[in-house]
């Protein structure tokens, strides 16, 4: 049975050896598209209990209706000119839209994709609407890219300015094999963004690993967030005692090079267990690929969602020539990662003020985790509020409805009128 969501505030406003990883090859290969399930791949997430009560305030948001039948295809489509220009000189893409079939506006897909920025010598590409009030940017989980937020941009963009942008190695951005993914990675390419192209500090939001790494981006670089939604983050968590004090450095001037080993047996240990991992990833990559319309309706509340045009936007960067090597150093990403959830949270200004949408039936990333994640705001003496929702992983392109208007309540009540 479906209950209603409700509203909360917080209170205070593969270590194994190589034999047995041999053993286990070919049946890791035979189940690679389970080990997809973000369990291994959102950056180690892990839910670490706490001890103490939290004490919350409901309040009813409307339960979300689902037809037992929906008709299929577009039945309207209009479009939006843009009368701007890219950061890199040239027109922003013209954003047409459409309506699905349900009567809701979204964006239309660009088999091409839209606008491009420099970062670091990679190509970005991004997506831009909207001509006044507080700047939003917009951050996909793994796997995904700018479009993920295609019901989005129509509602945000009427009051206020609207990015999203494809991280490096996904979508219509470039495929960097040798990049040294990380939430602190692509915080950095998130920071840079902001005082590139936006120009002021930004309300971030993100979904899964999209959500950990605006988390990121807030934490190590303050002065380009003005708020933070997290949208069934992902994340590693850590002890809520430990020292979380040290000075957090940028994902540019870390070295992510692995240690090298002591010995040879250490050194063909390593090399044994990169080739697995490169094998594995692989065994994923491929399977997936065949496989996307069914692993997404895993995850989404309402498998109509899962239409012909997320399902190109998805399978389509696959055929990058880099995509294979890209992937399996995103599978290795977990392991890059300096910072948990804790360390980050830590770091958070405490006039930051924070919003948790969650959808229930996240079979990967279950509500115990929006639960923990509260309980560290009240810990750190944030201000948070959360909102489960009636969806899957993806409540912004599951149930539109309710992400929408909870996410531009939240904005009003909190941003209108004041400026950065």
């Amino acid at each position: 049975m479906m209950h209603p969501p409700r509203l909360y505030r917080s209170r205070k406003a593969l270590g194994r050896s190589v034999p047995a990883l041999a053993a286990m090859a070919m049946g890791l290969c035979c189940t690679a598209l389970l080990t997809f399930r973000h369990n291994s791949l959102l950056l180690g997430s892990t839910l670490a209990r706490t001890k103490g009560p939290v004490t919350t305030s409901p309040v009813l948001v409307s339960p979300r209706k689902l037809p037992a039948q929906l008709k299929r295809g577009v039945t309207k489509r209009a479009v939006t000119a843009a009368t701007d220009v890219s950061v890199s000189g040239g027109p922003l893409a013209t954003l047409e839209t459409e309506r699905d079939a349900k009567g809701r506006e979204r964006l239309k897909i660009r088999e091409d994709g839209w606008n491009n920025w420099n970062w670091n010598g990679h190509n970005i590409n991004y997506i831009q609407s909207g001509t006044e009030g507080p700047p939003v940017l917009l951050i996909h989980g793994f796997g995904a890219h700018a479009y993920h937020w295609r019901y989005q941009f129509p509602e945000l963009s009427k009051n206020h300015r609207v990015y999203s942008l494809c991280l490096l190695g996904y979508g219509w951005s470039d495929k960097a094999p040798t990049a040294p993914y990380s939430a602190e990675f692509w915080a950095d390419q998130v920071a840079s963004f902001v005082r590139e192209v936006i120009g002021e500090k930004a309300i971030l939001v993100g979904n899964s690993i999209g959500a950990v790494t605006s988390l990121a981006t807030a934490a190590i670089h303050p002065d380009t967030a003005a708020g933070l939604v997290m949208v069934n983050a992902a994340g590693r968590f850590g002890d809520m005692a430990s020292d979380v004090t040290g000075e957090i450095k940028t994902a540019a001037s870390e070295d992510f090079t692995e240690d090298k080993p002591s010995n040879p047996i250490d050194g063909f240990v390593s090399s044994a267990q990169e080739l697995l991992k490169d094998a594995i990833s692989a065994a994923i990559f491929y399977s997936t690929r065949f496989r996307i319309p069914l692993i997404l309706k895993q995850v989404y509340l309402d498998p109509e969602q899962v239409d012909e045009d997320l399902v190109k936007s998805i399978t389509t960067p696959a055929l990058d020539p880099n995509a294979l090597a890209t992937f399996q150093s995103l599978y290795r990403a977990p392991g890059r990662g300096k910072l948990s959830v804790n360390d980050m949270m830590a770091k958070l200004p405490r006039e930051l003020k924070v919003l948790l949408l969650w959808g229930q039936e996240d079979p990967w990333m279950s509500p115990q985790k929006a639960d923990q994640i509260m309980r560290i705001c009240d810990h750190q003496g944030l201000e948070c509020e959360y909102v489960p929702l009636a969806a899957g992983h993806c409540p912004q392109d599951d149930n539109p409805e309710d992400l929408n208007k909870n996410l531009q309540r939240w904005i009003q009540a909190n941003f209108d009128g004041v400026t950065s």
